[in-house]
C-alpha cells in the first residue's frame, strides 16, 4: 500500500489533476510544485519504514506532512471549482479522500501515542476504498470517454455511481467506529462495492469493444501520412 500503490497515485494526482483542471476552470493557476510531490513520496515510505518497524505511534510523524500538503493541494486546485464539469469534480473529491485518510491517520497514530487504541482500520479504508477506489473510477472513466472518441462528461449514472462509491468508504470507515453496528456497516459497504463496480463495469466495458465515437481508427494513420 504505502510503497507502491500511495507513491503510484499521489504521482498521477500530482501531474494529471492540476492539468486537467487547466483545460476546464477558466484562469486557472497551475499549481504543481515538486517540493509537494517529493514530501509525499518520502512520506508513504517513511510510514511504510515505520509499518515495517511496527511503530504505529509514530505514524503521524510520516502523515501528518502529507496530511497539510494534500489539503493545501486540493484547496489550491480548486475542489469548488471543479464542479463546473462533473467529471473533473470526480478527480477532485476521489483525490480529496487522501488528506481525510491521512488525518483519521495522524489522530489515530497521537491516540496510540498516548495510550488509547482507537480508529481501528478506519485510516486504510479511507484510503483503499476512498482514495484508491474513487479515483480509479474517476480516472479510468475520464480515459475511457476520452480515449474513445467519446464526450468528456460524465452522465448520471456514472456520477452517481461515483457518489455512491464515496457512501460505501464512508460505511465502512463507520464500520470501524462502531462496534455495535459493525457487522451491518460491514455487509452495507461490502453489497455496495459489489453492486458499484459491477453495474460501473457494465456501463464501460463495452466501450472497449465497439468502435470510436467519433469514427477515427488508428489503421488509416499510416495510410493518411503515405498519401501525404
Amino acid at each position: 500500500v504505502w510503497g507502491c500503490l500511495a507513491p503510484l497515485f499521489m504521482l498521477v494526482c500530482h501531474r494529471m489533476v492540476p492539468f486537467f483542471s487547466s483545460n476546464v476552470i477558466p484562469k486557472y493557476e497551475l499549481v504543481r510544485p515538486y517540493w509537494a510531490l517529493w514530501l509525499m513520496l518520502g512520506g508513504s515510505f517513511g510510514h511504510m519504514l515505520l509499518q515495517i518497524a511496527d511503530l504505529p505511534a509514530l505514524y503521524w510523524l510520516s502523515d501528518l506532512p502529507i496530511a497539510v500538503t494534500t489539503s493545501w493541494l486540493s484547496w489550491r486546485w480548486q475542489l469548488r471549482a471543479s464542479f463546473r464539469v462533473r467529471l473533473l469534480a470526480m478527480l477532485h473529491l476521489g483525490f480529496l479522500w487522501l488528506p481525510v485518510a491521512l488525518w483519521i491517520s495522524v489522530v489515530q497514530s497521537l491516540l496510540l501515542a498516548a495510550g488509547h487504541t482507537a480508529l481501528g482500520l478506519a485510516p486504510l479504508h479511507a484510503l483503499s476504498i476512498g482514495f484508491f477506489g474513487s479515483l480509479l473510477v474517476a480516472m479510468v472513466s475520464r480515459v475511457t470517454l476520452g480515449h474513445s472518441g467519446r464526450q468528456l462528461q460524465a452522465d448520471s449514472v456514472t456520477w452517481w455511481l461515483f457518489v455512491g462509491l464515496h457512501t460505501v468508504a464512508v460505511l465502512r470507515v463507520a464500520a470501524e467506529l462502531s462496534a455495535s453496528a459493525y457487522n451491518v456497516l460491514v455487509v452495507a459497504a461490502v453489497c455496495g462495492w459489489l453492486l458499484i463496480f459491477t453495474f460501473w463495469s457494465i456501463k464501460m466495458v463495452p466501450i472497449y469493444v465497439r468502435p470510436r465515437a467519433d469514427g477515427y481508427w488508428l489503421p488509416r494513420l499510416p495510410i493518411a501520412l503515405a498519401a501525404r
